[in-house]
């Protein structure tokens, strides 16, 4: 939902409004404004008109008129690094999960799609969007796939990714994860780089996000000056200074997989200029259980930081990174995209506002091509063993790390395979390794939603469950499923690239909680255990990570083993 340019007639009435010579829109009478820009809170009334908000003050009129009594107006909320695919929810889904939270703006970073479906998906993205109600502008995916160890359904270049950055709504160039290419001056990753610099115009980049998972050092200050502006990957306060240091902004990530908002809250307390809360990727049972961005601010707030000043992590701070100068805050000229609030230590939603409306989530998404399962033809005669000498991935329930452990230190097996029907006849690629920490101590976790690639998981169980898991995968066109004692115990369809369901949010949730109580029957003890998986084959984050190709050491940026064809 991006709006048009005001005309120059529409202009002038904002003007002939904000002079009092005419009535607005909608009047909001009696609030308590939130404005960052000052971090200051004060009473006024506030006019909107041609969806801009015209002016605040008293003796305005206005077509409609809402009575604040004293609540809390503040600037919509604005997610700056979201993975819409990774909410299992359409756009449309996503905006009815969000909006009644506040959230009226997010900037969606699609390469899951992209991975799957190609260049292709971030429009998808952008037309599914501009229905959902919510506004939704895209960055263009840099690295598709995420590095030269992974295999997805597409593969996107230098001259794609340039198409990509033409399109209306894009803002710049999505999260550079690969960066040892970076580092390496890898011709390929370069070429991209340029692709993002020249869309700029006039010699100027366009935002570039980095992606520097326990990169510091030279190498931090090495990966700047090749031209990336930010980064959501810090963990520790020291990270996050190097990161500020550097100029890089700092984008605070808490999502249902890494959690880092906690940890860096005495760096957002000493009041950084470039800082803004993403939730980078948040599951749908945590977005309505717990909620979005107004739960970083709660956290916030109680964390010890003034209410202006963590509203603004979520509004002018995102808006002003991305060059969106007429959105983040409450004042003349801006887009009237606003949330009336009971206070500012709970932030509960009254009402939300886009474009001077109540916000109203969208019921249609376009039909998305592609996208299925195809093990491959050997898959129901598959064995899944582990090679004895392989390290142990030690997973985290809270973040996107691993650790790496003994070899016979593992207790629950992981299996990675490709889902994209390459094998050969009769065949099917995938590899194997043990993991720990999971608490898996019987039946399967399967799941298609596995970054970035994409490519099938299962977690724990017998040949005989993870062949059935697979099968259900497969059956199911992708989604995620729980088998055990070969019965499917609970499964989510996700015809959607097998990555997203245009069911109710609601319904997803729903599903969700049912593999989630499924997999902690069987011992699991992952608080989100479909989030934690699907990050255990992304191989941009140390320290072990599993392909269909093998177990990849991820700092030392070579493969431990190859991958198992049966």
């Amino acid at each position: 939902m991006i709006s048009a340019a005001l005309t120059v007639e529409q202009r002038q009435r904002l003007v002939r409004v904000a002079r009092g010579q005419e009535d607005g829109d909608l009047l909001i009478r009696g609030a308590s404004v939130v404005q960052p820009a000052t971090r200051e809170v004060f009473e006024a009334d506030v006019v909107i008109a041609e969806g801009r908000i015209a002016a605040f003050g008293p003796g305005y009129g206005a077509a409609r008129v809402v009575g604040a009594r004293g609540a809390f107006l503040a600037p919509g909320f604005m997610d700056g690094h979201v993975h819409i695919e990774s909410s299992l929810l359409t756009p449309a889904g996503f905006a009815r999960a969000v909006l009644p939270r506040g959230t009226t703006g997010i900037v969606a970073e699609p390469h899951e799609l992209v991975n799957v479906v190609g260049a292709a998906g971030l429009g998808w993205m952008l037309d599914a969007g501009r229905s959902s109600g919510l506004r939704v502008w895209a960055s263009a995916p840099s690295c598709v796939p995420a590095s030269e160890f992974e295999q997805g359904g597409a593969a996107v270049g230098a001259a794609d990714i340039a198409e990509m950055l033409a399109l209306p709504s894009v803002l710049g160039l999505a999260e550079m994860m690969n960066y040892p290419g970076v580092l390496n001056a890898d011709p390929g990753v370069w070429e991209v780089l340029e692709a993002g610099r020249r869309a700029g115009g006039f010699g100027a980049a366009r935002r570039m996000d980095g992606h520097a998972s326990g990169v510091g050092g030279r190498d931090l200050h090495a990966y700047a000056a090749a031209g990336l502006h930010s980064d959501h990957e810090a963990t520790t306060p020291e990270e996050a200074r190097e990161r500020l240091r550097a100029g890089l902004w700092l984008m605070v990530r808490e999502g249902s997989a890494a959690r880092n908002l906690a940890a860096l809250l005495p760096v957002l307390r000493e009041g950084p200029r470039r800082a803004m809360l993403v939730s980078d990727d948040v599951s749908v049972d945590e977005l309505l259980e717990l909620g979005h961005l107004d739960r970083l601010l709660r956290m916030c707030v109680s964390g010890g930081l003034h209410p202006a000043d963590a509203v603004a992590l979520v509004t002018c701070n995102p808006a002003e990174y991305w060059g969106l100068h007429d959105y983040g805050l409450l004042a003349p000229g801006y887009h009237a995209d606003c949330v009336l609030l009971k206070d500012l230590a709970g932030f509960e939603v009254l009402e939300t506002f886009v474009g001077g409306q109540e916000a109203r989530a969208g019921s249609s998404t376009p039909p998305l091509p592609g996208g299925g399962v195809d093990l491959g033809a050997g898959w129901s005669a598959a064995t899944f063993d582990v090679p004895a000498h392989w390290p142990v991935m030690e997973v985290r329930p809270d973040q996107i790390t691993t650790g790496m452990g003994a070899p016979g230190s593992g207790d629950t097996r992981l299996v990675v395979a490709d889902r994209y029907g390459r094998a050969g006849p009769g065949q099917t690629a995938h590899s194997t390794c043990w993991t720990s920490g999971t608490g898996l101590t019987g039946g399967t976790l399967g799941i298609s939603v596995l970054h970035d690639a994409h490519n099938a998981a299962f977690l724990g169980g017998t040949d005989a469950d993870i062949r059935a898991a697979g099968a259900a995968l497969e059956q199911l066109g992708g989604g995620v499923v729980v088998v055990a004692g070969g019965e499917v115990r609970a499964s989510l369809p996700l015809p959607y690239a097998g990555l997203m369901t245009d069911a109710d949010p609601h319904a997803a949730a729903a599903a969700v909680g049912q593999i989630t109580a499924a997999v902690r029957a069987l011992g699991c003890v992952l608080p989100y255990p479909v989030t934690t998986l699907s990050f255990l084959g992304l191989t941009v984050i140390p320290a072990l990570k599993l392909t269909p190709r093998g177990l990849l050491d991820v700092g030392a940026w070579q493969m431990i083993g190859g991958a198992d064809h049966n």
